[in-house]
Formats: C-alpha cells, structure tokens, sequence
C-alpha cells in the first residue's frame, strides 16, 4: 500500500512539474512551406542552342509537394542565302560549296511551336528533390531547297495522263512531333524569389511527316527524330506570390 501511494505522488510531481508542449496551431510553419512559392516563372537557357525559346509556368497545387508544370516552346531560325548551302534530291541531300556539320541537317528557314504539360512532385521532406512526367506536341515547319516530286494530271490526244514529276527549288516538311517524358530533377529551397534548377531525364518522341519529302531524322538531335532521347538542362527563373 505505501509503495503504490510513494508511486501515485511521484507520478503526479513530475507530470505537474513538466512544462506543457506549445500548441500545434502555434507552431511554425515547416521550412519548406515558407520558401516555395505559389507560382514559378522560368526559361532554359541551353535551349537557344536548338534554335528554341522555352518558358515554363508552374503551379503548386495547394501546400504540397506536387506541382503542374505548362511550357509553350517557339522555334525559329532562318538560314536563307543567295545560293543554298545543300540541295536535296527527293529524300536524299548532298552539300554544295559550304560546310556543314553533321549532327542536323540543313536547312533554309525553321518556325515551329508546341507545348509541355507535366506533373512534378517532390520527393523528400526538404523539397530539393523531384520527379516530373508528361506529354509534350511540337509542330516543325522545315523550309529546304531541293527536288519534290508530285502526281500531275494532264490530257494529251484525248486521253488522260498521270505523271510523278519533280520540281527544284524551295519545299516545306510538316512535321508533327509527339513525346512522353520523365525526368528528375535538383531545384535547391531558397527563400528568396529566385529559382535555379537543374534536370535530367528521358523522353520518347515520335514524329508525323510527308514520307515523300526529306524526313530530317538524321540524328537525337534532328527535328523529325523518332525514338529514345535523352533530356538535360538547366532552369532559371523566380517565384511569386
């Protein structure tokens, strides 16, 4: 009886005298709440070099780790000359007087446009960490000098004729390209608004063109490539809000 009575007091003297814990609602906010934005605005630099300006728009969805990710893209370039540096014979192209290399092949004029959608989501508790997949459609308009053939119609001796004839001088390729991408990423936590981010990934693409004109598929690097491809670069931008 005296042991369970000098227990109960002993009990009861450090739980009075414990201090109480600070409510949840008094808390401070974690680290990561208080330096992600609501909102990201950004551009990726590397893709000048492929003729291309990107923004991505990013919108996180509600407190947690997960974002939506749009990015329109714009192509262009334009390489006209007074004498074309290549000439292409139907699919095939030879180089005339000019040295081009060998990673893309040429061309006289690029315009293009399409649009990323990807989720994003980050995976550790500090928010640096990410994982991101999508879809993305690009449409190419690929001006090029060169031999195109088509059927032509005509009526001799009261007959009708058709006839695959070939025309030189300035074509257009449409191509429509389709992609699946996954990436991850490293967008270090800051609290102020600017933003560096840096990814690596995968993406699959597949492409849509005239069979009957040069398919620009060379290469990873060619508009009209069909197939695996590897996705690298940096970002950089601010946050809002």
């Amino acid at each position: 009886m005296r042991k369970s009575l000098f227990f109960l007091c002993m009990v009861w003297f450090f739980t009075s005298h414990t201090p109480a814990q600070e409510p949840v609602d008094n808390m401070p906010p974690p680290r990561y709440l208080t330096t992600q934005k609501k909102y990201t605005f950004a551009i990726q630099p590397f893709q000048w070099f492929n003729h291309c300006w990107r923004t991505d728009f990013e919108i996180r969805l509600g407190n947690g780790p997960s974002w939506l990710q749009f990015s329109p893209t714009v192509y262009f370039n334009n390489q006209e000359e007074e004498k074309p540096n290549h000439m292409y014979d139907g699919k095939n192209y030879n180089y005339y007087y000019m040295y081009h290399s060998d990673w893309r092949e040429p061309y006289s004029k690029l315009k293009g446009g399409g649009l990323d959608v990807n989720y994003k989501e980050f995976l550790n508790p500090g928010r640096s960490f990410y994982m991101a997949s999508g879809l993305s459609y690009t449409y190419f308009d690929i001006n090029y000098y060169g031999a195109a053939g088509k059927w032509i119609d005509y009526i001799e001796d009261g007959l009708p004729y058709h006839e695959y004839s070939y025309t030189v001088g300035y074509h257009s390729q449409y191509i429509n390209r389709v992609s699946v991408n996954l990436y991850f990423g490293f967008q270090p936590a800051t609290r102020s608004a600017f933003l560096f981010d840096m990814f690596w990934g995968l993406s699959y693409r597949h492409c849509f063109s005239d069979k009957e004109k040069p398919a620009f598929n060379k290469s990873l690097f060619s508009y009209g490539y069909s197939g695996p491809a590897f996705m690298m670069g940096i970002r950089l931008g601010f946050g809002l809000k």
